[in-house]
């Protein structure tokens, strides 16, 4: 019948216990699996889906991140609670617009996705005690998206070096050729939360580091 199809792959918990790099690329990571047995060695390569995942403060809202949520639409104004910031390589990649929120048990059916790149974060002149982001996204035409109290950001980076040793991951498994598992996605988690001000000020030192 047409049964909507069971995604095919396994959730593998473990940890980073050795990140290989070549020439200051990170090539592969050395996973222990939380069911214990040998490491097992994953390969970063540009096909698997990968992410770097960490609490963020507010302060990652800022213009020329690539930013998504899902928020509700309150007398035409859109409030977003839970935003996630996305950076890395692939973050210009993303689509931006707006659309629709999947419809999910006890959302508002007013609910809206948005993602796009931030042009500008300012105060709103109409409520003072909200701050607002002005998306690049056409179909907004300029209507800026409200950070809503009590925001919450988490920080998804695409770009390995921001791994750390120890740090929890998930492996997205399904089976290969002749049965073996094969990872089609890794998502690690950092405890520590992350900092803006500290994030983007090492992220000078790479660049100027680079250009010497």
């Amino acid at each position: 019948g047409n049964q909507p199809q069971e995604p095919n792959y396994v959730t593998v918990k473990g940890t980073v216990v050795e990140i290989n790099e070549k020439r200051g690329r990170v090539i592969s990571l050395e996973i222990l699996g939380e069911g214990g047995g040998d490491p097992i060695t994953v390969p970063i390569t540009p096909k698997m889906q990968f992410a770097v995942e960490g609490k963020g403060d507010d302060g990652f809202l800022r213009e020329r991140a690539v930013v998504s949520g899902t928020g509700t639409l309150t007398n035409n104004l859109l409030f977003v609670k839970s935003w996630t910031v996305h950076l890395g390589v692939t973050a210009r990649r993303l689509p931006s617009g707006v659309k629709k929120a999947d419809k999910s048990i006890g959302q508002s059916v007013n609910s809206y996705f948005v993602q796009g790149p931030v042009k500008s974060r300012q105060k709103d002149k109409a409520y003072e005690d909200y701050e607002t982001l002005t998306l690049t996204i056409p179909a907004l035409k300029g209507q800026p998206v409200y950070i809503d109290k009590g925001a919450s950001v988490t920080v998804r980076i695409t770009d390995a070096s921001a791994v750390e040793k120890g740090a929890p991951v998930e492996m997205y498994q399904q089976p290969g050729r002749g049965g073996r598992l094969q990872t089609i996605g890794l998502k690690v988690l950092l405890e520590e939360p992350l900092k803006a001000e500290e994030y983007f000020a090492k992220e000078e030192e790479k660049k100027k580091k680079k250009k010497r």
